[in-house]
C-alpha cells in the first residue's frame, strides 16, 4: 500500500510526497527519494521500508540521528498513519494512502508560502514504466525518415542527453555543499562547518588548507575532530608545507584531537597554514571543530596554577550543582595550563590539567548539542516559548566565550526571536 510524507510545520506545511517502492531513502544526496537539502540532514539519512505488510522507519547512522513522534530513533521503528518524523529541522506525518497508483509529487494548498530555506526534491522512479506498445509507432517513424533527418535527429537527441547530464552533475554538486576556497580562514564563523569529501558541508576533494596569524610570544594547540578516516596512513596533516602528524582512524566522528604547533615550524611573519592530504584516492574523509588555541607564554607561577587547578577540580565535583559548573571549572584548567606555559621543566601537573581541559570540552560540546537539538525540537513542534528557555536556559550553562560558541548560537536565536515578534 503506498504511503505520503507530509510536511508537517513551517512555511512548507502541507508539501506532500507519495511514495509505493518497498524502500525510500531521505538524505542529503542526490542518489536519494527523497532530497532534503538543509543542515543537520546526512548524505544518507534515513529509510522507510516495507517489512511485510507494514512500513517501518530505519535511521541509516546518521549524525544527527531520526526521531519517531519525538524520540530518536535506535533500531527499525514501524509506522503508524499519523507518526511524526523528524529528519534535521523538517518534520514529516507519515499517512497511508489507500488509491494505488504512480509515485508522484502533490502540490502543497498554498504555493506561495513555501520556505525557500528547506529545499526539497523528489528523484525520479527506480523501476520506469514499459511503453513497449507505443514503441512501434515511432519505430514507423524513424523507418519513414530520410537519412539527413535521421542524423539531425540523433544530433539533437545527443545534445539535449548532455544537457540533461550536465544538469545532473551540478544538481548532485549543490546537494553535496559548496567547493572549498584556496585557503579557509580559521575564525569563530566556520567552527561550526565540516571540510573534506562526501557527507561534509564544504567539498574539498582531496586536501583543504586552513590559514591563521599567530602574535609573538604565543604558543598555540590546532584542535580538529576527524571524520571517517580508514587507515593510520590516510589523512596527513601538515604545517607550512612540513609533515606535522597523521590524523587517527575514525569510523565516523573521531575524538576531537589537540595538536601542539611546534615553534620551530611556525612562520617567522605568524602567519600560519595547517593542511589536511588525503592519501587513499577517492574516497569520504572528513574534519571538522577546527580551531586554534593561542596561549601566552608568561614566566609562569607554579602557586597560581595549584590555585587554579584546585579550584577547577572543586567545580568539577559541584558540576550537577549550579548550570555553569562545568564551564567554570573549564575555564579554571584553563587559567591553570596559562600559568605553567612558561616553566622550564613543566610540572607533570601540566598533563593532568591538559587532559582535564579536552574532557570538559568534550563534555561541554556534549550539553550545547543536547540543549539546542531540543530547543530544535520544540520549535520543530510549535512550542517557541518552551524552546526560547532553553536558549535562555543556554546561557546559564555557558556564561562566557566557548569552544562550541553555544552561548553565541543561542543568543543568536534568541534575538532572531525577539526581532520575530516585534515585526508582528
Amino acid at each position: 500500500m503506498p504511503f505520503v510524507l507530509t510536511i508537517a510545520t513551517g512555511l512548507s506545511r502541507g508539501q506532500s510526497f507519495q511514495f509505493d517502492a518497498p524502500e525510500v531513502t531521505i538524505g542529503r544526496g542526490a542518489e536519494n527519494s527523497l532530497v532534503l537539502n538543509e543542515p543537520g540532514v546526512s548524505r544518507l539519512h534515513a529509510r522507510i521500508q516495507r517489512q511485510g505488510s507494514q512500513w517501518v522507519l530505519l535511521d541509516n547512522g546518521s549524525a544527527n540521528g531520526t526521531e519517531l513522534n519525538g524520540v530518536a530513533i535506535e533500531r527499525a521503528s514501524p509506522l503508524r498513519g499519523g507518526d511524526k518524523i523528524g529528519v534535521g529541522t523538517t518534520l514529516f506525518e507519515f499517512a497511508l494512502q489507500g488509491d494505488p497508483g504512480e509515485t508522484r509529487v502533490v502540490a502543497p494548498a498554498a504555493p506561495e508560502a513555501r520556505d525557500q530555506r528547506t529545499r526539497l526534491s523528489k528523484a525520479p522512479a527506480a523501476q520506469p514504466k514499459s511503453i513497449a506498445p507505443r514503441a512501434r509507432a515511432s519505430q514507423a517513424l524513424w523507418s519513414r525518415l530520410p537519412m539527413p533527418g535521421r542524423v539531425a535527429l540523433v544530433a539533437a537527441s545527443a545534445l539535449i542527453f548532455a544537457g540533461l547530464v550536465r544538469m545532473a552533475v551540478q544538481k548532485r554538486q549543490a546537494a553535496r555543499g559548496p567547493e572549498c576556497p584556496e585557503t579557509v580562514a580559521v575564525d569563530e564563523g566556520m567552527a561550526g562547518f565540516t571540510f573534506g569529501q562526501g557527507d561534509v558541508d564544504v567539498q574539498c576533494k582531496g586536501s583543504v588548507s586552513f590559514g591563521f596569524n599567530l602574535p609573538p610570544k604565543t604558543r598555540s594547540l590546532f584542535h580538529y575532530q576527524p571524520l571517517r578516516i580508514g587507515s593510520p596512513s590516510e589523512l596527513e596533516l601538515r604545517l607550512n608545507g612540513k609533515h606535522l602528524a597523521w590524523a587517527p582512524v575514525a569510523a565516523g566522528r573521531g575524538e576531537e584531537q589537540v595538536i601542539a604547533l611546534p615553534e620551530e615550524a611556525l612562520s617567522s611573519d605568524g602567519r600560519d597554514i595547517v593542511a589536511f592530504r588525503e592519501h587513499a584516492g577517492d574516497k569520504e574523509w572528513g574534519v571538522g571543530k577546527v580551531r586554534v588555541e593561542m596561549l601566552a607564554i608568561t614566566p609562569g607561577d607554579m602557586a597560581a596554577a595549584r590555585e587554579a587547578y584546585d579550584r577547577g577540580r572543586r567545580r568539577l565535583e559541584e558540576r550537577r550543582i549550579a548550570p555553569r559548573n562545568l564551564y567554570d571549572a573549564w575555564k579554571s584548567f584553563a587559567a591553570a595550563r596559562r600559568q605553567m606555559e612558561g616553566l622550564n621543566p613543566r610540572p607533570p601537573l601540566y598533563e593532568e590539567v591538559a587532559q582535564l581541559i579536552k574532557d570538559c570540552e568534550r563534555d561541554l560540546d556534549k550539553e550545547c548539542g543536547r540543549l539546542l537539538f531540543t530547543a530544535a525540537r520544540l520549535e520543530r513542534y510549535g512550542q517557541a516559548d518552551k524552546a526560547q528557555q532553553i536558549f535562555r536556559e543556554v546561557l546559564l550553562h555557558f556564561p562566557g566565550e566557548d569552544p562550541s560558541s553555544c552561548r553565541k548560537k543561542a543568543q543568536e536565536n534568541l534575538v532572531s526571536a525577539q526581532a520575530a515578534e516585534g515585526s508582528k
